[in-house]
């Protein structure tokens, strides 16, 4: 009994790499392929797929004739098993198609990638067990696009909710930067020496839906961003290492952001931009879409508010995310107001200690930080204006309040 046990273990640890290999070697090809492919993923597994011959495989990837040639070329010289070997000396993560760490919401969409590749220091697993937002916008973003989207993604990170985007300029890099701004306060020291580090243990975490490789940086300018996310977050592809950014690799990963997430926020973006077809996906999928109002104008708002004429629901804070999700807001809000206690100065009455403990480094509405202090409108008006008589917050006029 126990031979035979090991006999049908050892068969299907054998058919699952061989599995791997095939969603592996599709991968590369697609990637390598240098145009969008689709693999026909309802019809047979990726190891009867990749086991196809030749030409019945490039009819099934719809691939022109002319390009027969390249699929023969690339079977005869692509070794997956080497490039298995690869990841683990450079330490790229894997996930394919079929595996248990694979995101059963991404498989379920329309067109899901064969393979995942990965950089970071959070496992998959642990972002995938807590609800996830995508928050997408414009790369020419406003100053104020750029606070709404960090401030949004700052506000769900703290209920951990972990936020998904494409690392671009603009809205992307603010959306990252806010949802990291707890984890990255002090790169490279050790968090369990942070007396608040249970409380940042259970912030939401920072995923990145590259349009390249996982190890290449773009656009250049973000490399900060990009080790930030590595250090305390999370940086995915379908596309191999060294895989290059090309202009159609953008829309299609807005897809795989999409598929990711719960819901997605639309801060600034103009018509028929980039952020509307994530928008687009997610509306295919079943997913919520949500849209930061703006200045009418402005062509950024275009956008946003085009979606919100179509039932999206305007959000001007990430609580008003959360309860849409139907996430448990005020018992979160009151225990975040609790973890540490140390960072308010003494003597402050307890509407004072709320707000103080609600203001941050980028300004907020007042209507924002009652929301998030879970006071009256009228109430924090007259501790916002306590606590900037006692220098303990500073006005910005027409941004809000933040800390001095």
């Amino acid at each position: 009994m126990e031979t035979e046990k090991h006999t049908r273990d050892s068969s299907r640890n054998s058919s699952s790499m061989e599995e791997r290999r095939a969603a592996l070697s599709l991968a590369c090809f697609m990637a390598e392929y240098g145009w969008p492919l689709r693999v026909p993923t309802q019809k047979m597994t990726m190891k009867e797929l990749w086991g196809c011959p030749d030409a019945l495989l490039a009819g099934l990837l719809k691939l022109p004739r002319k390009a027969l040639p390249r699929l023969m070329e690339f079977r005869k010289r692509f070794s997956a098993t080497a490039m298995l070997d690869q990841f683990e000396r450079d330490g790229t993560g894997l996930v394919t198609l079929g595996e248990p760490d694979y995101p059963s919401c991404l498989a379920q969409i329309h067109d899901p990638p064969p393979a995942l590749f990965m950089k970071g220091a959070t496992p998959l697993p642990e972002i995938m067990g807590q609800p996830r937002v995508a928050i997408v916008g414009a790369r020419a973003a406003s100053r104020y696009g750029i606070d709404a989207a960090s401030g949004i993604a700052r506000g769900l990170a703290r209920f951990s909710v972990s936020v998904v985007s494409g690392m671009a300029l603009g809205i992307d890099a603010a959306a990252h930067t806010g949802s990291l701004e707890r984890r990255g306060r002090n790169p490279g020291s050790d968090p369990s020496s942070d007396p608040g580090h249970s409380a940042i243990r259970n912030y939401g975490h920072s995923l990145a839906v590259l349009g390249c490789g996982p190890d290449v940086v773009y656009p250049p300018s973000n490399r900060a961003l990009y080790a930030s996310l590595l250090h305390h977050g999370l940086v995915i592809s379908e596309y191999p290492p060294g895989t290059q950014p090309m202009p159609w690799r953008f829309p299609a990963r807005n897809r795989i952001m999409a598929g990711l997430s719960d819901a997605v926020i639309v801060v600034e973006a103009r018509a028929k931009s980039g952020s509307l077809i994530t928008a687009d996906f997610a509306l295919d999928e079943g997913r919520e879409v949500f849209a930061v109002p703006g200045s009418i104008f402005s062509k950024l708002s275009s956008g946003p508010h085009a979606l919100i004429r179509n039932g999206a629901a305007a959000v001007t804070s990430a609580e008003d995310v959360l309860e849409s999700l139907g996430l448990e807001l005020e018992q979160q809000s009151l225990s975040l107001l609790d973890t540490d206690p140390a960072a308010a100065p003494p003597g402050l009455s307890d509407e004072e200690h709320r707000l103080f403990l609600a203001l941050e480094a980028l300004p907020a509405h007042p209507d924002i930080l009652a929301s998030r202090a879970r006071l009256s409108t009228a109430t924090s008006a007259a501790a916002l204006i306590s606590l900037e008589l006692k220098s303990l917050a500073s006005l910005e006029p027409g941004r809000g309040y933040r800390l001095p």
